[in-house]
């Protein structure tokens, strides 16, 4: 007895061991923990195909790179694991990629996967709580009051607005007429969608003001790329660390200069509102047809139904007008652009398209309907077939509230899995589409659709929490392209292979979309042809 507390009395630790072993217990009890809380995930990923992920980082390494450089991991990663389901670690977090459109369905249309996924957080200094970000609650809220303003009649009222928009892009193109250097279309697609949900769903005319929509369009691109870099990177999840990192890259202002176009907006609706009441002019909700056509708008009907006990706080409003503005304007310039680089590219598919456009309006210059719209079938296969080769939200992340099954397959995931949609690998997985990176509008012809799964084609998500401005949006671009193709031919020197892929929220071409144009021949093909 005597030698062992002779032999412990001869143990001396210095300080530095002794940090190193309160060190050593301090991490075994984080690792144990780490452990412990993902033991259901692990359960699940050691059954699943994948790849492999570090502690705490996941696959983050994997994609580092340039947005390009990013995009073409995410094609090769859906590409070696299709058609999945399959397991990746977003940083530390437990993700399954979905891709048939069978379990698509069975997660976008259940109750439990309603919630949007905590990476959402990282795009609320651009979308606050609108619709797309918005929690369950909130979302139930806000998408009942809202759904209204988006119903077809309101929606037909907005043709007059499509019609001298375009009018307008068609006059803004004739200087690129006869010349032989290609210009970005995105240059005047943009700018012309951003006008028209300004003045379709908040009653405000751009054109006057047109320095307040290119300052708007810079901030948000800029505003995309830094919050999709954010996403990917698990050292910038931290709150402070972002707005360290923006502060040393000298992007603090991004997200406030974003705004001031929206709070610009709100404001001067906001006095007009105020101003009709102190009057006691009639509101939109007791005017004649005539009136209401011109005061029924998007941002008007918030007001109304703050009147009517809503309770939107001034954040609610601009969070719901900024997401309109974005989801309005940017999505729809990118499927524009996309649509005529691609016709540009096939010129027998352009043809194809105009003779359909000539039957309906021959060479009259008369403005589209909302009836000329149905008639333009190929247009709209047109359409949809770009947005399957180029989604321009490739992927949707939800965050299960509770376990849910996994039809295909006898996976049950976890409360807490972030799951996540790939749009991108449903719209190219061959066994729906054959030869999936051609481009084939043939494809959504009636009876190639009724062949396919419902959720084959998500475009516009789907289930319950589905894109609420879908109708708008196609509505929208068959006036843009209609319109275009009337006055102008598109081409270019690009091939389907020359376009490079580029991903920051929102899905887009890494070169812009170089084209020439030349003023239409408004004779159908085969009477050109026969000229020939």
């Amino acid at each position: 007895m005597k030698n062992i507390i002779q032999s412990l009395r001869d143990i001396r630790l210095t300080t530095s061991e002794l940090l190193a072993y309160q060190a050593i217990f301090f991490f075994v009890v984080i690792w144990c923990r780490f452990k412990w809380i993902r033991r259901n995930f692990e359960r699940v990923a050691t059954k699943m195909i994948g790849p492999n992920g570090y502690p705490f980082i996941g696959s983050s390494f994997d994609f580092i790179g340039t947005p390009e450089q990013v995009m073409e991991k995410i094609l090769k990663l859906d590409n070696k694991y299709s058609p999945g389901p399959f397991k990746i670690w977003v940083g530390p977090y437990f993700g399954v990629i979905i891709i048939k459109p069978e379990d698509v369905q069975s997660v976008l249309n259940n109750s439990k996967a309603l919630q949007k996924d905590r990476f959402y957080d990282f795009i609320k200094n651009i979308f606050g709580e609108g619709l797309l970000t918005a929690p369950i609650h909130k979302w139930r809220k806000h998408r009942r009051l809202i759904t209204p303003s988006f119903n077809s009649t309101l929606l037909s009222q907005f043709f007059p607005v499509f019609n001298e928009k375009n009018q307008i892009l068609i006059k803004n193109l004739k200087k690129e007429l006869g010349k032989t250097t290609p210009f970005d279309l995105w240059d005047y697609i943009a700018p012309t969608t951003l006008n028209l949900i300004c003045q379709t769903a908040m009653g405000y005319n751009l054109d006057n003001q047109s320095q307040h929509g290119t300052e708007f369009e810079k901030a948000m691109i800029k505003a995309s790329e830094l919050d999709s870099l954010r996403i990917k990177s698990p050292w910038l999840y931290l709150n402070f660390m972002f707005k360290l990192y923006l502060r040393l890259k000298g992007h603090s202002n991004v997200f406030n200069t974003l705004y001031k176009l929206p709070l610009k907006m709100i404001q001067e609706k906001r006095d007009a509102f105020t101003q009709r009441k102190i009057l006691n002019k009639p509101s939109a909700t007791n005017v004649t047809d005539n009136e209401k056509k011109k005061l029924k708008v998007f941002l008007d009907t918030l007001f109304e139904l703050n009147e009517d006990g809503a309770n939107f706080s001034d954040d609610d409003i601009k969070d719901e007008v900024v997401t309109m503005m974005i989801g309005g304007s940017e999505t729809s310039a990118i499927t524009i652009c996309f649509s005529l680089l691609l016709l540009a590219i096939h010129p027998d598919i352009q043809n194809k398209v105009y003779d359909e456009i000539y039957e309906i309006f021959h060479d009259g210059d008369e403005t589209i309907t909302v009836e000329d719209t149905t008639k333009l079938v190929y247009l709209e296969q047109v359409l949809k077939e770009t947005l399957r080769l180029f989604p321009v939200l490739p992927l949707i992340f939800r965050e299960l509230q509770d376990n849910v099954k996994i039809v295909s397959d006898d996976h049950v995931l976890p409360k807490g899995t972030t799951c996540i949609i790939s749009i991108l690998g449903t719209h190219h997985f061959s066994e729906l589409y054959p030869n999936p990176l051609k481009f084939n509008p043939d494809n959504f012809d009636p009876e190639n659709v009724a062949s396919r799964h419902k959720y084959s084609f998500i475009a516009f998500s789907g289930g319950p929490r589905g894109c609420i401005g879908s109708k708008y949006a196609m509505l929208s671009m068959k006036v843009a392209m209609s319109t275009f193709l009337r006055n102008y031919s598109v081409h270019t020197h690009y091939t389907l292979d020359d376009i490079k892929l580029k991903l920051d929220l929102l899905l887009r071409s890494a070169n812009g979309y170089p084209v020439t144009i030349q003023k239409r021949d408004r004779r159908p093909t085969y009477i050109r042809n026969k000229k020939l």
